[in-house]
């Protein structure tokens, strides 16, 4: 039955274009499918959305923003050892992420390899996701180093950026050989990695 409530309309939408565009890509997701799956007539999807790229910038503020904050964001807060409690975050993942994700891969990573290059709103939008990502890691690296984990020399920022593209290099492994190999060494390679990042007994 279709709801009368404009903002759960919208919702359900923005929900439903989601997996769309994560099973099939944002060019291979089709509108008149999702209203179909999601039980709405055009009528309301030309209420809420001018076009299906608005929907798609939809997409990636409302639905991929908000999972990449709950997946990496909010563990990282409060995260003071990353030597020692990054590796537990990421022993952790397989549970903590959506069965879709295992199945279908990084929804962020996906549509940035999709539509950088065909969008300029989609590149600004991922962009700014993922920049949020990196400075997030980058704040708890450099809370290791004000608490003596972490070497003072190292560059926060660059070890941020290098994590975050080794993560979602593995996250892309794993989607193509959908094999658990890909992600335990992944998270051993990265813990080694972290451990380079100790500084040095006197």
């Amino acid at each position: 039955m279709t709801s009368r409530n404009p903002q759960q309309t919208r919702d359900n939408l923005i929900q439903t274009a989601f997996q769309e565009i994560h099973r099939h890509g944002f060019q291979g997701m089709r509108v008149d499918e999702v209203l179909r799956l999601s039980g709405l007539r055009k009528g309301a999807f030309y209420h809420h959305f001018s076009s299906k790229t608005a929907l798609g910038y939809a997409v990636v503020e409302e639905q991929i923003r908000p999972l990449v904050r709950s997946i990496w964001l909010e563990p990282l807060a409060g995260m003071d050892d990353p030597i020692r409690e990054l590796p537990r975050m990421l022993d952790a993942l397989p549970e903590r992420i959506p069965p879709m994700m295992r199945e279908h891969g990084c929804p962020l990573n996906n549509l940035a390899q999709e539509m950088v290059d065909q969008d300029e709103g989609f590149r600004q939008r991922l962009l700014e996701v993922l920049n949020e990502w990196i400075g997030a890691l980058e704040a708890t690296v450099e809370r290791g180093k004000i608490r003596g984990y972490l070497r003072d020399d190292i560059d926060s920022r660059a070890v941020a950026r290098f994590i975050v593209a080794a993560l979602e290099g593995c996250i892309g492994l794993a989607k193509v050989d959908r094999s658990p190999e890909h992600w335990g060494a992944c998270r051993s390679q990265i813990a080694g990695y972290l451990e380079t990042l100790r500084p040095v007994a006197g």
